[in-house]
């Protein structure tokens, strides 16, 4: 028989279990660190176990980012959060909080999810909202037990001193706040200012939001500068505009007669803002639909002669080299032998500048600049690779293709995705990058999912959005500019390993610059379509690419180079690793612990190994003036 009391007991025991599913009772208020890879949705809780330390790591120079949770016990109407000076742990150094940017996270709800993508590449599956835009303001309201993420990013001082800093984030509410103590590791390196790569996003400009803006007038030109100034700082190197902005006047006396001043002030205003080409659309269009074998490309005889007006302004203002022309967008193979025409002609009337086109075929004559869509990179990357060896320039691009496994930048794709792109380019030494997207919005919401994405897959119309005063960012732009700099950092390992060569002579001959960068960017990407999916090897990479670069410049130098590279599947017959390397004269060298006797008097080194089936690791160790250095050197085993 259940007595009164055991009912109460049962009722109770009810409740607890039902009450926090339905966010009755109210849970604590939480603070915690994210990596910079994740799309944090609504729901998310933080791991077990997860440390309380928001650690961030970069270059000096180098914008580096990192991600804040709360997660607030009660509805707020007006969170904020600051952070505070950063102290070097070691010695008087500090970066101010003004070279920290903090930005809340918006979100998109979005009812259908991007077709062609499979599920299991997808953050979430619709009907639901995915973080992507940044909000303006610096607070915001927030409901009881929602996950909300805090973008932050620092921009590392050119003459900031390596080592660790620390400092602390605080969240303020409305009855509490709550501290995320912060690291930030700067690396012994600089961070290029020079862009190593060619990006562009296709822009409307001034585009949504700025319809106010009088054309060419003194606010346009303001504006102008500040759009090419934040994409800049996102490392985006050009920008495009209309070839009729050069006005063409005739008259029966003199003929055609050009006014250039428009464009002239257009590049003025862009290249002080330290944007380094433009591209001009389009001197050709194509004579029915795209996919019609009876197309063609015809010649747009007034913007060719525009073009050749504009030649003659170039050579004046010493500008060559600082402008590209396109055609018509993404020529068919019926295509071909047309389109090459007008490319002969571009070059005859305006050799200064070069045309750039993004491609749907492979024989386009003297075209300079290919940029074949990602998919198509793949499939003909044999003949794309031989155009490039002839002295083309090869990009890439994509837009609302590919999808499947390939990366891309879609809304409800990882943030990986996005920043795996640019691991690309320098596994293939692909030359550039574009997408036509930056803020072509559908009808007046840009926060809205057709506001982005209307009649294409999610997030394909823009990356960055509309702000009162000038342009916000995203997620995904933020985790491009993450990849270009990951780029720069294998960048950076290879020119430090070439100044090596080129400093010691002979002595190395048989160092390649690039393998040991191409080792570890092989740890990411593989192909264009197979690629790590675990963030955390990105971000291990990253760091460890950092770290070698580090060691180039501290004693004792180490430098081995083994054939075939790292990570090759070596199989038995029998397994014979070549080692080659480079440490001080007179240093110590044992691989595995056993002595390497030919050590020459240069310090240079080289021995075979004979790999065992069950010990597919090499380390090799340097001793020297009572310093002591390991690296390891991992072959998979067939």
């Amino acid at each position: 028989m259940i007595t009164a009391s055991r009912y109460v007991r049962l009722f109770v025991l009810l409740m607890l279990l039902v009450i926090p599913s339905l966010n009755i009772v109210a849970s604590e208020a939480m603070l915690w660190p994210v990596d910079p890879l994740t799309k944090v949705m609504r729901t998310d809780r933080p791991a077990s176990g997860i440390s309380n330390l928001l650690e961030i790591s970069g270059a000096r120079g180098e914008t580096v980012s990192a991600q804040a949770i709360f997660r607030p016990a009660n509805n707020e109407n007006a969170v904020s959060v600051d952070i505070s000076t950063l102290q070097h742990t070691e010695v008087d150094a500090r970066i101010p909080e003004t070279a920290v940017k903090l930005q809340w996270v918006r979100y998109i709800d979005i009812d259908r999810n991007t077709r062609g993508i499979p599920d299991d590449e997808l953050v979430a599956k619709a009907p639901t909202s995915i973080p992507d835009p940044f909000w303006e303001n610096p607070t915001m309201a927030l409901k009881a037990n929602q996950s909300q993420p805090i973008w932050v990013e620092v921009s590392i001082p050119k003459q900031a001193k390596p080592g660790d800093y620390e400092g602390k984030l605080t969240l303020s509410a409305s009855e509490q706040s709550l501290v995320l103590p912060v690291k930030l590791r700067v690396w012994d390196f600089d961070m290029p200012s020079e862009r190593h790569l060619s990006v562009i996003n296709w822009w409307r400009f001034p585009g949504l939001g700025f319809e106010h803006i009088k054309p060419y007038s003194e606010d346009y030109w303001q504006l102008l500068g500040d759009f090419c100034r934040f994409l800049v700082e996102h490392r985006q190197t050009d920008i495009q505009t209309s070839i009729n902005l050069i006005e063409e006047k005739s008259n029966n006396q003199q003929g055609y007669v050009y006014e250039t001043n428009r464009l002239e002030q257009y590049a003025e205003v862009a290249f002080k803002a330290g944007i380094r080409q433009i591209h001009l659309h389009s001197v050709g269009r194509r004579t029915a639909r795209l996919t019609d074998p009876a197309s063609r490309i015809a010649p747009n005889e007034s913007a060719l002669r525009r073009l050749e007006a504009w030649e003659k302004v170039v050579r004046r203002r010493h500008w060559q080299d600082r402008f590209l022309v396109s055609i018509s967008d993404e020529p068919f193979i019926h295509h071909e032998e047309s389109y090459a025409a007008i490319v002969d002609r571009v070059h005859n009337i305006a050799p200064s500048i070069r045309c750039v086109e993004a491609v749907e075929a492979k024989y386009l004559g003297e075209l300079d600049i290919y940029v074949p869509k990602l998919s198509h990179l793949n499939l003909w990357y044999p003949h794309f690779k031989q155009v490039q060896n002839e002295g083309a320039e090869l990009w890439f691009y994509t837009c609302c293709h590919p999808v499947g496994r390939y990366p891309n930048r879609f809304l409800d794709q990882s943030l990986l995705k996005v920043r795996v792109l640019h691991w690309l380019n320098y596994l293939y030494g692909l030359d550039g990058y574009l997408h036509w997207g930056l803020n072509h919005f559908s009808g007046d919401d840009p926060y809205t999912q057709e506001g982005i994405s209307k009649g294409l897959p999610l997030g394909d119309r823009a990356i960055a959005y509309p702000g009162t005063k000038g342009l916000l960012g995203s997620l995904r732009f933020s985790a491009m500019r993450d990849g270009l700099q990951d780029f720069e950092y294998l960048w950076v390992l290879e020119k430090k390993l070439s100044d090596i060569k080129s400093k010691l002579g002979r002595e190395v001959i048989w160092l390649d610059p690039r393998q040991r960068p191409l080792e570890l960017c092989r740890r990411v990407v593989w192909s264009f379509h197979d690629y790590t999916h675990d963030s955390n090897v990105m971000l291990d990479t990253r760091e460890a690419i950092a770290h070698e670069i580090e060691n180039l410049q501290t004693d004792p130098l180490l430098i081995v180079q083994t054939s075939p590279s790292e990570g090759t599947v070596v199989p038995a017959g029998p397994r014979n690793i070549g080692v080659r390397g480079l440490v001080p004269p007179g240093a110590k060298v044992t691989l595995n612990g056993k002595p390497v006797e030919n050590v020459r008097p240069s310090g240079y080194f080289l021995t075979a190994y004979f790999m065992p089936d069950n010990k597919p690791t090499i380390t090799i160790t340097v001793e020297h003036n009572g310093k002591k250095r390991s690296i390891e050197r991992t072959f998979q085993v067939d």
